[in-house]
């Protein structure tokens, strides 16, 4: 594992990255982000298709050599969390994209 890997962070970094992934979102959907309940249905759909690709990120890592204790740290979690979620062995893994069909 990298060494220079570190805990998720937010910041004045994040923010813009995430007012633009909106102002991005919003121009492909053909929406005015001008009030608060399309700002909600646009940040929901951002934070649901991060959640989809998380499964796969954390398959490529675990390939890659991650211990469960550094993907655990990654996600702000413990160790047994993120086996539980993410082992494809564990009955309760995240099944989301790309190991859903639909």
């Amino acid at each position: 594992m990298n060494a220079g890997i570190c805990p998720p962070r937010t910041g004045d970094d994040t923010s813009d990255v995430i007012d633009d992934a909106v102002t991005a979102l919003a121009e492909r959907r053909g929406m005015w982000i001008g009030d608060d309940a399309t700002l909600i249905h646009l940040l929901a759909s951002l934070i649901a298709q991060a959640e989809r690709e998380l499964p796969l990120a954390v398959a490529d890592a675990r390939a890659e050599g991650a211990s469960w204790n550094d993907i655990a740290m990654l996600l702000r979690t413990s160790a047994n969390e993120a086996e539980l979620r993410f082992d494809p062995d564990s009955p309760i893994a995240d099944r989301r994209w790309p190991f859903d069909v639909d």
